[in-house]
């Protein structure tokens, strides 16, 4: 699992030289990558129950509190910074309360990044997680969904679309012309929004709830990985918030 992370941080560091506008995203984004790589190798024996799981994940999530310090943006670099020195009944309830689906903790990006790594090693090591699953969340982990690949029909069925798991990073096929946050199957209700300047990638919005999951489309190049090539186009989630949609789950730049 620790392949996930390194692919992530090397994709990351190919692009940020070829996009000025997401450089500094790319580039944090390939130090988060490094240091959940770390967090992922130093976690040993796991039960799946965060309860149990809890202190010796926090014990290992230091360097990615260390990385979002001194390279996060500014709001994040401070409250990483603080949360170095929580209590550890702080900084473990600020992991099960995510953990646990609580709405409030939904922009709780560090929670998240430190559970990543958590996830995955679940995922390789096949322990079944404590998490509840619903439809349009992840099978495995009952992770949301943080972006959409389109794949070529050998690899997705056809008619299909992959959503990628912000949580453990399983993809799984889902109905492209369903909502993954209401299941919304309209398809007047669910329009999709493209841009010249990229390509491959476009917002699948949907008019019931006004959520979007961004689209990267890999059927004409398969070198994209997904959660990273999508910090290359973070002016179309402005877009998408500026008219009046809400990502269903913030990609890794927060947005």
């Amino acid at each position: 699992m620790i392949d996930l992370f390194e692919q992530r941080s090397a994709r990351a560091a190919l692009l940020a030289p070829q996009s000025k506008a997401a450089n500094e995203p790319l580039l944090f984004a390939a130090r988060l990558s490094d240091a959940q790589q770390q967090v992922a190798s130093a976690l040993r024996q796991l039960e799946g129950r965060l309860a149990s799981d809890v202190a010796s994940l926090r014990d290992a999530s230091k360097p990615i509190l260390r990385v979002a310090a001194e390279h996060g943006p500014e709001l994040l670099a401070i409250e990483a910074d603080k949360r170095l020195h929580d209590d550890t009944s702080v900084a473990e309830g600020r992991l099960i309360t995510y953990w646990s689906g609580d709405s409030t903790a939904r922009e709780d990006y560090l929670s998240r990044a430190i559970l990543q790594p958590y996830a995955a090693v679940l995922r390789d090591r096949n322990v079944t997680p404590d998490r509840l699953h619903t439809k349009g969340h992840c099978p495995f982990c009952g992770g949301a969904a943080w972006i959409s690949v389109l794949k070529p029909a050998s690899d997705s069925e056809s008619g299909f679309r992959n959503l990628g798991c912000a949580l453990c990073g399983l993809e799984w096929t889902f109905n492209r012309i369903s909502c993954p946050s209401c299941g919304e199957e309209d398809p007047h209700k669910l329009p999709v929004f493209q841009s010249d300047v990229y390509a491959n990638v476009r917002i699948d919005t949907c008019e019931t709830c006004r959520r979007y999951v961004k689209s990267i489309d890999l059927t004409k190049d398969m070198r994209p990985v997904a959660p990273i090539d999508d910090l290359v186009s973070i002016s179309m989630d402005l877009w998408a918030a500026d008219e009046g949609y809400t990502r269903i789950e913030p990609g890794l730049a927060g947005l």
